[in-house]
């Protein structure tokens, strides 16, 4: 399914929105940022009674009309008068149906609202402790239990994990820009689509925000982000890159001995790489096992799960055809134990530190390895001439 064929089916109509309930209606129009602009209109009633004033579903509205950042300061005042009028009554009462205070939409639209008002500790004492006991009280499902969780997540006795439905808890994070888990959101994601069809506001209005909220994470994503091709072109490059390499013959600083970074073996190959590579390529790991070949666990050197391609580092410490044909021998090897389907790696990149500057092998090393099925890419780095050993005595 396109994106442009989901949108269409997670929008409230203006006709849809005037059968809700106010408080209801609030709740959704917060979710989704475009429909911000209706939220007003959801509780400004001309000539309205005292009791229309203090009825907790325009309460509850104005609450959600807070927590978008629309409201006068006769709309908030508005509020703190309808939340003194709440206090004073008495919920869960014996022999009186319960209403405010085992609906989920208005405790959320409240809880909203007291936030944004930054109403006292003391005088929001009451409020917590009838979430606690709405949240014993409400149907054990998740969109009405979740709303209550909600209202206490918004007010600090709860948090976020108290939140079982992955869509709504995704949904709130995004209309309250609050950060998120990354596999949060794309669990939510997958619930979006299967909302094809779906007929009740609420769920559509989250939805719409979850919707909303992917598109705009896509929307910053770089058009061209780092795949294959920037990975070999960075490894490439690491030739050119190691002039400024720090292997000094004197004195830069006065004070300070000259430093030498050396280049020794395998390991500070990999560490080199890893340094380059890291702030590109974010799921780049080291050192992992793979499953099992008979007594053998392969490990190889670092690989990029997202590429599906492995790094496979040599260091050639010895001059000669006898030391090509070696590390030709143990790169082919390493092809065979790491790339296929049970280990989800297919591409195998060989990074060969030449310690002896052997570059008349190079070409035959090459081709001989790249002709393999799997061998994407040889490169081999030369020790830098600038990198020159001590000569032993």
């Amino acid at each position: 399914m396109q994106l442009a064929d989901l949108k269409p089916g997670l929008s409230i109509s203006e006709a849809n929105y005037s059968d809700l309930p106010a408080h209801v209606a609030g709740f959704c129009s917060f979710l989704i940022k475009s429909d911000h602009v209706i939220l007003p209109s959801l509780f400004r009633i001309d000539g309205e009674s005292d009791d229309d004033a203090t009825a907790y579903p325009r309460i509850a509205c104005i609450g959600y009309a807070m927590a978008a950042g629309l409201v006068t300061d006769d709309d908030a005042q508005s509020f703190r008068l309808g939340f003194d009028h709440l206090s004073g009554r008495t919920f869960f009462a014996e022999g009186r149906v319960p209403r405010f205070e085992v609906d989920g939409f208005a405790l959320l639209g409240v809880a909203l609202g007291a936030r944004a008002t930054q109403i006292a500790e003391d005088q929001l004492a009451w409020f917590i402790q009838l979430l606690a006991k709405s949240a014993i009280n409400v149907p054990q499902e998740e969109w009405e239990y979740g709303l209550v969780k909600a209202a206490q997540v918004v007010l600090e006795v709860e948090s976020w994990n108290s939140v079982d439905d992955v869509l709504f808890r995704v949904a709130m994070q995004a209309a309250l820009n609050q950060e998120f888990v990354a596999d949060d959101r794309q669990r939510a994601w997958e619930k979006v689509v299967s909302l094809v069809g779906e007929t009740a506001s609420p769920k559509i209005a989250a939805g719409r925000a979850v919707y909303d909220s992917c598109v705009e994470a896509l929307s910053r994503m770089p058009v061209h982000g780092a795949g294959f091709t920037e990975l070999v072109s960075l490894l490439e490059a690491l030739r050119d890159a190691m002039s400024h390499w720090t292997y000094e013959t004197k004195p830069r600083v006065k004070g300070v001995l000259p430093q030498q970074w050396e280049i020794d073996h395998e390991y500070h190959v990999q560490n080199l790489l890893w340094t380059v590579l890291r702030p590109v390529f974010g799921d780049l790991v080291d050192e992992q096992s793979l499953p099992k070949v008979g007594h053998s666990t392969p490990r190889y050197d670092l690989g990029v799960p997202s590429l599906q391609t492995i790094i496979e580092v040599k260091f050639m410490r010895r001059a000669g055809t006898a030391e090509c044909r070696k590390v030709t021998q143990e790169i082919a090897a390493d092809r065979s134990l790491y790339l296929g389907d049970r280990t989800g790696y297919d591409k195998l990149v060989a990074f060969i530190w030449d310690d002896c500057r052997q570059t008349e092998e190079y070409a035959t090393l090459q081709q001989g390895l790249e002709n393999l099925e799997g061998i994407e890419k040889v490169i081999i780095l030369p020790r830098p001439s600038r990198m020159e050993r001590p000569a032993e005595t």
